[in-house]
C-alpha cells in the first residue's frame, strides 16, 4: 500500500531529522577528539618546561618525538605525568626521566634521551668595536642562535639580550665582527668619567663648600671615586650624586 502525501512528508522530514542528528553527533565526536592532546604533544610540552628552566628565554624544538613516542619503551606509556632533565649534553641532546601510565593503569618511568635545539635572539656587531666605545643600535644585527651545542652554548647564560639599552652601555673590551656578546663584554655607561670638570661639595655637619674638582676615574651614581681638587692638587674620594656632582663627607 502507498504512502499518502501526509505520511511521505513526515517521513522525510524524520530521515532528514536523524540525519541532522547523527551529523551532530558526528560533529561533537570530532570536536572531543580535536580538544584531545596528541602523547608526543603532551611529552614535547613537558620536555619543554623541564628544558626552559635551564635555558630561559629560548625557543626550544624536540624534532621526531611521534616517532620516538611509537617506539619502545614510550610506546608502552599511555599517558605522560611528568618529564625531569637528567642532563643537558654539550652534543645537543638531553635525557630525560620519564614518568607515566600504561594502558593497564600501572605507573611506569623510562630515561629517554633525545636532541632539541634551543634558539635565542641575541645582538652581533657588523663591525670592530674598540674598548670604551658607546654601544649604538646601528652597530649591531639581531640574529637567531642556537645555544643547545657549539661555541656559544658555553655563554648561553651571559649573552648580551636583544633587548639591552645599548644606548647606555659600552664596550669593556674589543667587540669582534660577526661574534656574539657576552654581558660581561660591556658595561653600563659611566654618569662621570675621567677628566670630567665636576662640582665638588665638602660636606661637614651643616656646612658646605662647593669648588671644582676633575674626576680621577670614571663612576656612576651612588659609586665612590676619586677626585682632584686644582688648587690642592690633592685627591679626595667622594660620591656621585645625581647631578653628577661629588660629595665628599669631612
Amino acid at each position: 500500500m502507498g504512502l499518502t502525501q501526509d505520511q511521505g512528508g513526515s517521513s522525510l522530514k524524520f530521515r532528514f531529522g536523524l540525519i541532522l542528528f547523527f551529523a551532530a553527533l558526528g560533529l561533537s565526536f570530532g570536536s572531543a577528539f580535536a580538544g584531545a592532546e596528541a602523547p608526543s604533544a603532551r611529552l614535547a610540552s613537558l620536555m619543554r618546561a623541564s628544558l626552559s628552566a635551564v635555558i630561559p628565554e629560548a625557543s626550544l624544538a624536540i624534532p621526531s618525538l611521534e616517532q620516538t613516542c611509537s617506539s619502545p619503551p614510550l610506546s608502552m606509556f599511555e599517558r605522560f605525568d611528568r618529564v625531569r632533565l637528567i642532563e643537558d649534553r654539550p652534543n645537543g641532546s638531553a635525557l630525560f626521566e620519564v614518568t607515566g601510565r600504561t594502558s593497564a593503569g600501572l605507573e611506569k618511568i623510562e630515561l629517554v634521551q633525545t636532541p632539541y635545539s634551543a634558539w635565542k635572539k641575541v645582538l652581533v656587531p657588523t663591525r670592530r668595536i674598540y674598548p670604551n666605545t658607546r654601544l649604538q643600535e646601528a652597530d649591531f644585527r639581531i640574529t637567531e642562535m642556537n645555544v643547545a651545542t657549539g661555541a656559544i652554548r658555553e655563554y648561553r647564560g651571559a649573552l648580551l639580550s636583544a633587548e639591552a639599552p645599548l644606548a647606555r652601555l659600552q664596550t669593556k673590551q674589543t667587540l669582534l665582527e660577526g661574534r656574539f656578546v657576552t654581558t660581561a663584554s660591556v658595561e653600563r655607561q659611566p654618569d662621570v668619567r675621567r677628566g670630567d670638570t665636576v662640582r665638588l661639595d665638602l660636606v661637614s655637619g651643616d656646612l658646605s663648600l662647593s669648588t671644582q674638582a676633575t674626576a680621577s676615574e670614571n663612576g656612576s651614581v651612588g659609586d665612590r671615586i676619586r677626585v682632584m681638587a686644582p688648587k690642592t692638587k690633592k685627591e679626595v674620594v667622594g660620591i656621585v650624586r645625581e647631578d653628577h656632582s661629588v660629595e665628599v663627607a669631612l
